[in-house]
């Protein structure tokens, strides 16, 4: 479980912003985990709303980047290369401010907390707690030009770790790659338990759908999948995974060994080759599959999330997905957040955290009801384009009794675009000028009052 996540001075988050999972109201109605010795309870769904340009998928790729920093730090980036972080850009001084992430989770049911701050050349300060009976108990603190400081509860070779240490790695990295036991299933957290999709990885998304397709043939593993191919009603029966030939295979290889032989380690390069992939409708005249570029960007899209939807619902991981409703159908995103609230489906605690302008999701006419405490909203500061993240419980909401989209449409809580008349009669006035003035007087008067939706 995710129950908050800190970033301070990542792309448009300038100051600390705070991402929370910890239920403020009790509902039956959806899965709500428990973190043993906390009374904490931690809700399955948390969505981000913001006009364009707000930060919302700026907080999705805030955790994904902490991911990748974890995973990748002593593996994959270039020991002379500083850190190829995103600091916010809209100021003078901007190498002068570190960039902090900080997660809290659960892991074995344990609380543990997880942080590190960097700058452009180094990791200034890292940090590991864990809370065993409730009790705080620290693991390790590294701080740039220190010593480390090892906690008495950090078993195994911690000194030896310490020595391999680089400047622009995490300890929890080296850690991991050195086969350390106890910190390696922390790490394990991020790479395996933490899933983020994106445009960027649909090609790794789509491999996993497919992955657990050929997996699960002859053993009934890809049920799963099948059952959420028809439930979409897509005109999907299902999908043919064909073994590449012996041909494409030393094609794949002859091409990727030239791509390492370019990019060195500065690249990674896909050992297997993708196997092809095409999708089967049936009619009266029988099975007919076709290509998954012949599809549709909403079918594409549906088949790239299957695998991480399957992986995370079955093993109660994390699941973050930027512009969930990006060529998706309304009732298609609010049947698949369903999933995640229902106790029956979410039997093991899944959590699904996503940015979206889908409004709909927390009007009255749809099948999966958000409360006050999964609605988060962006806004940026007009004076200096930062970004603030802010729940909807900051405002008085009684959820059963109030129409929640009707309210963040007409500006209640803010996070929705101002369209200024004003500049609309402008833009009127310059088609006038470039089109000799024909049709300018309707399109001028066209619309004297507010702009509906208008904040």
């Amino acid at each position: 479980m995710l129950l908050r996540f800190q970033v301070t001075n990542h792309a448009s988050l300038r100051d600390e912003q705070e991402l929370s999972l910890i239920a403020a109201d009790r509902h039956p109605d959806r899965v709500e985990t428990e973190l043993p010795g906390t009374g904490h309870r931690v809700v399955p769904v948390a969505v981000v709303y913001g006009t364009n340009a707000s930060g919302k998928s700026n907080v999705i790729d805030a955790l994904r980047w902490m991911r990748s920093a974890v995973l990748s730090s002593f593996r994959t980036w270039d020991p002379s290369g500083g850190v190829p972080r995103r600091p916010f850009a809209m100021r003078q001084d901007t190498t002068a401010h570190p960039s902090v992430f900080e997660a809290e989770f659960a892991l074995d049911g344990v609380r543990h907390e997880f942080g590190f701050s960097v700058d452009d050349d180094r990791v200034i300060e890292e940090w590991l707690f864990y809370y065993p009976e409730g009790r705080q108990r620290r693991l390790y603190e590294r701080k740039a030009g220190e010593p480390m400081i090892f906690g008495r509860w950090l078993t195994g070779q911690r000194k030896v770790i310490a020595e391999l240490l680089r400047p622009n790695s995490l300890y929890l990295s080296v850690a991991a790659a050195q086969g350390h036991k106890q910190l390696g299933a922390v790490y394990r957290w991020f790479q395996q338990s933490l899933r983020v999709a994106t445009d960027n990885d649909f090609g790794q998304r789509l491999g996993h759908t497919v992955s657990l397709c050929l997996d699960g043939r002859g053993q009934g593993g890809g049920a799963p999948v099948m059952a959420l191919l028809r439930f979409a009603d897509l005109g999907v029966s299902g999908l043919e995974v064909a073994e590449p030939d012996e041909a494409a295979r030393e094609e794949y290889r002859r091409i990727t060994q030239a791509v390492r032989e370019v990019l060195g380690d500065k690249g990674r390069v896909q050992e297997q080759i993708p196997a092809p992939v095409r999708v089967e409708h049936t009619t009266a005249d029988g099975v007919f599959p076709l290509d998954l570029a012949e599809e549709s960007s909403g079918t594409r899209t549906w088949i790239g999330l299957i695998g991480p939807v399957v992986t995370v619902l079955s093993s109660g991981s994390v699941l973050c997905v930027d512009e969930l409703d990006a060529r998706l159908h309304p009732y298609l995103v609010d049947a698949l957040v369903g999933m995640f609230q229902s106790p029956e489906v979410n039997s093991r605690g899944a959590q699904l955290i996503f940015s979206t302008h889908e409004a709909a999701l927390l009007g009255r006419n749809v099948r999966t009801q958000l409360f006050r405490d999964q609605v988060w909203f962006t806004e940026k500061d007009p004076a200096t384009l930062a970004t603030r993240l802010f729940p909807m419980t900051e405002f008085r909401v009684r959820d059963s009794a109030e129409n929640l989209e009707k309210r963040y449409l007409t500006g209640r809580y803010g996070a929705v675009p101002y369209v200024d008349d004003d500049a609309l009669r402008d833009i009127a006035a310059a088609f006038q000028l470039v089109g000799g003035g024909h049709g300018a007087g309707q399109a001028a008067g066209a619309d004297e009052g507010r702009t509906p939706g208008a904040a």
